[in-house]
């Protein structure tokens, strides 16, 4: 299926807006707070359909109109994946902040990665590296111009941290890839880090008098 079919199979079943509600309903709940909701999740992070099926009808009135096709059109769209359906189950593939890690199988970086982060932690992670703050993982983009556009998000005083991913992997630091564009860590050493990357306005040089 190509990116065009996969883009019109999404719009046949449900319209842009319905499924962006559908979309942050199921990060919420597969992320972020599946006991809150009485949903059993296996060691890889996935849900039985069924049960999630019972708690939108249940519980997100807003939502009485979601069918199974609903979940299985929004995990057949093209690029990054936010949820994955493997058989009756299905689970976020990346972002969750439960304490009990989500599993994944191991996977070879490629030789950079990029990071985007605020100026003012530059000296934090230069010694102590990043971590995941929150999140079971910390999220490495394949783009630059990825991470120079999270970096954004942050706040003017930003900036692109790059990851010799490759160089981190051969030292033994565990890498995986669950959807296209980015690569997860459970940390990253500060050894393995390159803060000179950055974007916009550089500071004025002095002049020598």
């Amino acid at each position: 299926m190509n990116g065009d079919d996969a883009a019109s199979d999404v719009e046949f079943v449900f319209d842009q807006e319905k499924s962006e509600r559908l979309s942050r309903f199921l990060a919420l709940v597969l992320r972020h707070r599946a006991p809150q909701f009485d949903l059993h999740m296996d060691d890889e992070g996935f849900v039985d359909l069924d049960d999630l099926l019972d708690v939108i009808d249940d519980r997100q009135p807003a939502l009485d109109w979601v069918e199974v096709e609903h979940l299985e059109a929004l995990t057949r769209t093209e690029g990054r994946k936010r949820f994955e359906i493997r058989g009756d189950q299905i689970r976020a593939t990346y972002g969750h902040s439960f304490h009990r890690p989500i599993s994944y199988p191991p996977a070879e970086p490629p030789e950079s990665l990029y990071v985007g982060a605020l100026r003012t932690a530059l000296p934090d992670l230069r010694v102590r590296g990043l971590l995941p703050h929150g999140r079971q993982y910390v999220h490495l983009s394949v783009q630059e111009s990825e991470a120079e556009e999270i970096a954004r998000h942050q706040g003017e005083n930003a900036t692109v941290v790059t990851v010799w991913a490759a160089k981190a992997h051969a030292a033994g630091v565990p890498f995986y890839h669950p959807t296209q564009g980015i690569y997860l860590v459970s940390k990253m050493p500060p050894e393995f880090l390159d803060v000179g990357v950055e974007y916009g306005r550089r500071g004025r040089k002095t002049r020598r008098r």
